[in-house]
């Protein structure tokens, strides 16, 4: 079996990479959306200072040309259109005008600036100002908005973000866990498997081999004998020869069905195919005494497959077929048209399966206990090669039985040309 450290480095590892690479996209996340909402709040503000101070200077050359600008100021002052502004307004660095505020009292704000542009400071009582400077003919005009709760909100939002990663990272971390015990999981089915195949098959070859091995050093042990005298046992060590051979070709196959997965799909006459398959079984079942019948009712007789997968995959079925009948059994081959679909029955009144087998059929190397103790040859490889033909050219495999009195295989064939 797969070893348990090795899949919990190999989770561990996953875990990691899994949060760095949610961190990295959470950080990365959140500094574009804290500099984008900063960028944003600024250039609102910026534009809405712009706004009133083209409001001011407007209001300042009707009040110039109706007045005179130091009369009507004081007649008629300055409006402004946000309340939470102030301006100031200087004339060779008299101050002309100024709005009641909350932030500097009856004390002049002290600007570290005093060019045109527009800047933010803050002052000794902790208040965030921006401050809007521009020259209107020989006076200064300092629009000024407390900015205090726009730069809280984005400290409120940094913090939240924060929390929010922080969060997410908690929930990420178990996601991970998750997912990757779910990701890991077939990987540890498919190494088990793996394992499992390499015990099944040592298993299978052990016997034919200890047998042959047996057999020779029965040889060796009469020196003296002649070939008649050990001809049961050289024949026994041909026979579990055979065996052995034919299992490690069925191995074989199996591995290249795994691994190789080409299909070279052509015109295949199905109808044609089945009933020439049958011919070579004909003989085999006149000598065996059993019946083998087959029907066809096809309209669309061509398919697009891979006619040598397809003879190897009906081979099979009628082998097991003739494997587990007896003498005055029946063995039908049926096709017919379901819809968009051919369907190939292959039937049989034989030993049958019992219902809690059936779903271990295709593993590698299983045989029902049935078989077992009638001592029917055979490896358990065949039905498995099956199911994977059936997978490479995605037809559907189905199976039905009654232990004790008939076995159905059911392949469903989509009729790909006319």
């Amino acid at each position: 079996m797969i070893s348990k450290e090795v899949i919990s480095k190999t989770q561990k590892k996953l875990i990691k990479i899994n949060m760095l690479v949610v961190f990295g996209f959470l950080i990365l996340l959140c500094i574009f959306t804290y500099i984008y909402f900063g960028y944003t709040n600024d250039n609102n503000i910026n534009k809405e200072m712009h706004g009133e101070l083209n409001s001011v200077v407007n209001q300042l050359e009707k009040l110039d040309s109706r007045y005179g600008l130091l009369y009507g100021l004081d007649r008629e002052g300055i409006k402004l259109q946000n309340p939470k502004d102030m301006v100031y307004i200087y004339m060779d660095d008299n101050l002309l005008n100024r709005n009641e505020n909350p932030y500097f009292g009856e004390d002049e704000p002290n600007f570290k600036n005093d060019e045109n542009g527009i800047y933010t400071y803050s002052t000794k009582e902790g208040y965030e100002i921006r401050a809007c400077i521009y020259t209107y003919k020989n006076c200064k005009i300092k629009i000024l908005r407390e900015i205090s709760s726009e730069i809280s909100s984005r400290r409120q939002l940094l913090f939240t973000m924060i929390k929010a990663v922080i969060i997410f990272c908690v929930l990420t971390y178990f996601i991970a866990i998750y997912l990757t015990r779910n990701a890991l999981k077939p990987i540890e089915i498919t190494w088990n498997n793996q394992a499992k195949f390499i015990q099944d098959a040592s298993h299978e070859l052990r016997t034919p081999i200890t047998i042959v091995s047996s057999k020779l050093e029965g040889l060796l042990k009469h020196p003296n004998n002649t070939i008649n005298d050990e001809v049961e046992s050289i024949a026994e060590a041909m026979n579990e020869t055979r065996r052995l051979k034919k299992m490690i070709n069925d191995l074989l196959t199996l591995t290249k069905e795994d691994y190789v997965d080409v299909i070279q799909k052509e015109e295949v006459d199905l109808e044609f195919l089945v009933k020439d398959l049958c011919d070579d079984f004909f003989d085999i079942a006149m000598i065996q005494n059993k019946t083998l019948k087959v029907s066809s009712n096809l309209k669309h007789k061509n398919i697009l497959s891979d006619k040598n997968k397809l003879r190897q995959l009906f081979v099979i079925f009628l082998d097991n077929a003739f494997k587990y009948t007896e003498e005055e059994d029946y063995i039908k081959v049926s096709l017919n048209e379901k819809g968009e679909k051919i369907i190939v029955k292959i039937e049989d009144n034989g030993l049958g399966i019992k219902k809690e087998e059936i779903p271990h059929l295709f593993d590698r190397f299983f045989r029902s206990e049935n078989v077992r103790n009638k001592d029917i040859d055979g490896s358990g490889i065949g039905l498995s090669i099956a199911k994977v033909i059936c997978d490479s050219l995605k037809y559907k495999l189905e199976v039905d039985s009654e232990y004790g009195k008939w076995t159905e295989f059911k392949i469903s064939i989509p009729i790909d040309v006319d």
